[in-house]
């Protein structure tokens, strides 16, 4: 017996349809969690709070008070940029900052004027 050509094609398609679908019916949905967020709304205001107490104290020191230090913070650990006039000075402002609650690490990019 001879099968047309369009039967043919007909149900190999729908063999394939259906074992596609059966490949999807095996599939379980897990749910997807949202992403972390790399700080939270407590951490940006406590780093915040440590910015300005690290700001306020080094313009409070009288060595390095007349430097314009740019102060960042994330996490609690502080990074210091600026320029100044020698390195006593850079080892002051890291002293200062360190010396400061909620600043866990310094890190800087202090340079010396020349």
């Amino acid at each position: 017996m001879r099968n047309p050509l369009g039967l043919r094609i007909a149900t190999t398609t729908l063999a394939g349809v259906m074992v596609i679908s059966m490949v999807a019916c095996g599939k379980t949905d897990e749910p997807v969690s949202p992403p972390v967020p790399a700080t939270t709304v407590g951490t940006e205001i406590d780093d915040t709070v440590t910015t300005a107490r690290v700001k306020k104290a080094l313009v409070e020191d009288a060595e390095i008070k007349s430097f314009d230090f740019k102060v960042e913070t994330r996490k609690g650990e502080v990074m210091l940029s600026g320029f100044v006039d020698n390195q006593r000075q850079i080892d002051r402002a890291l002293e200062v900052t360190r010396g400061i609650e909620g600043v866990a690490k310094v890190d800087h990019n202090l340079v010396v004027k020349k």
